[in-house]
């Protein structure tokens, strides 16, 4: 571990991934490589202690070694807890502490409430503004001002309105991944490693009630150009020996001819990747699963979120049940896994509408599954909605969770059914 003595150090903790998802797989941390990519002055480095396997003991002892000035953490509404622990221990060192990410930019208020030890938050896509922060932040000028940015003084809160989003996209360099610990990430859906996750757009036109992505991102598609993703991928596989990439795009299908473009020139160059994406099983059409596969495709993950047309309605998922298995089905003949991910509790939920879940399950027999409890996401129309627990991995007797343990029990089969995420 090659760590400098640099004054700003974003943090990815113990835990972190762990704690979010079901399989305890170890993604990089994305969003703050993408924030060291535009440190204009060489004073920002990323400390990935999940991905290198480092104790809460051994991660407190470096970052005391590197004795940062300001520490920068991402989180979300299930990590809060963790944030504030490191954000306290940050406090305790003497560093101002910025936190960004989803919950955050949706809910400064409630951030600052839970987390008493940060000072800043950036609302939106900080790579807007980080480096006038950070120079004001170690100038010790007034960053009051600043679009994006809320501050907490002593007991004094200033709140801005402003979610950030970068306008000028292409201009933006991809995240700095060369210095995190590659080898160390994976998942269960990854067939080969080293395994990195990639984001070529960002934003999501669809209303779907559950999702608060929109509101982060925005519902413009923005994102970086065919050739620019071909660049970055050949130098994550033959500079840094990538060989499975994970595109967390919201929806990589979103745009069908970008999607063709992007997958013939990864034919064309010769990159020998596998790869897994986000895609709406609308979009499928043998035309885009063709080509998918032929470059390196082999696994979808596809939210169906209900086998009820009427819960679809309900949250405007914007299809129709047999749209989806269409999709599925077509995947399915050209070889591609389907990962299907349906969540349970959404409003309407009923014993039938379960069942009708489970049923179109055993119909389609996705090689990996996901029944999620629906938890309400700050930001997304139904923040407010609530039935039985909340929590994504929250486990128990109530109706939900009898639900969920009964449909995990209906669908397990031999060759199909493993469960995902």
């Amino acid at each position: 571990m090659n760590f400098k003595s640099k004054p700003v150090l974003l943090i990815q903790p113990p835990n972190l991934c762990k704690t979010f998802t079901r399989s305890g797989s170890v993604y990089p941390p994305l969003g703050l490589c993408q924030l060291a990519a535009v440190d204009k002055n060489n004073i920002i480095q990323v400390l990935d202690a999940e991905g290198l396997g480092l104790s809460i003991k051994e991660t407190e002892n470096l970052i005391k070694k590197i004795n940062p000035k300001i520490i920068g953490l991402t989180a979300t509404s299930f990590t809060l807890d963790i944030v504030e622990k490191w954000a306290h221990f940050s406090k305790s060192l003497g560093a101002m502490v910025i936190v960004g990410g989803s919950h955050p930019s949706l809910s400064p208020i409630n951030t600052f409430q839970e987390c008493p030890s940060i000072d800043f938050i950036v609302r939106g896509e900080g790579e807007v503004v980080i480096n006038e922060l950070i120079e004001k932040i170690l100038s010790k000028q007034e960053t009051r001002f600043l679009e994006g940015v809320c501050i907490r003084k002593e007991a004094e809160v200033h709140i801005s309105d402003e979610i950030l989003k970068v306008k000028d996209f292409e201009s933006l360099p991809f995240p700095v991944l060369s210095s995190m610990p590659i080898k160390n990430y994976w998942c269960p859906d990854a067939i080969n490693r080293p395994m990195v996750t990639m984001m070529t757009t960002r934003g999501c036109p669809y209303r779907c009630e559950f999702c608060s992505s929109p509101a982060v991102m925005g519902k413009k598609i923005r994102g970086w150009s065919v050739e620019q993703v071909i660049k970055e991928l050949e130098y994550l596989h033959f500079e840094l020996g990538v060989k499975e990439i994970s595109f967390v795009d919201d929806v990589f299908t979103i745009n069908r001819k970008r999607t063709i473009e992007l997958c013939n020139k990864i034919i064309k160059s010769q990159i020998k990747i596998t790869w897994f994406c986000n895609a709406r099983a609308d979009h499928i059409n043998e035309e885009i699963t063709e080509v998918m596969k032929k470059a390196g495709c082999h696994q979808t993950y596809l939210g169906f979120e209900s086998g009820s047309q009427k819960i679809l309605d309900t949250i405007r998922k914007g299809t129709t049940v047999e749209r989806l298995t269409l999709g599925a089905n077509i995947l399915k003949d050209y070889g591609i896994s389907r990962s299907i991910g349906f969540v349970i509790g959404l409003p309407g939920e009923t014993d039938e509408t379960v069942s009708q879940s489970i049923e179109l399950a055993k119909k389609l027999q996705p090689e990996r599954l996901q029944f999620t409890r629906f938890t309400p996401l700050v930001g997304s129309p139904l923040e407010y909605f609530k039935m039985e627990e909340n929590g994504f991995h929250k486990k128990g007797d109530d109706r939900v969770g009898l639900w969920i343990k009964t449909a995990y029990q209906e669908c397990q089969g031999i060759s199909w059914g493993k469960e995902s995420w």
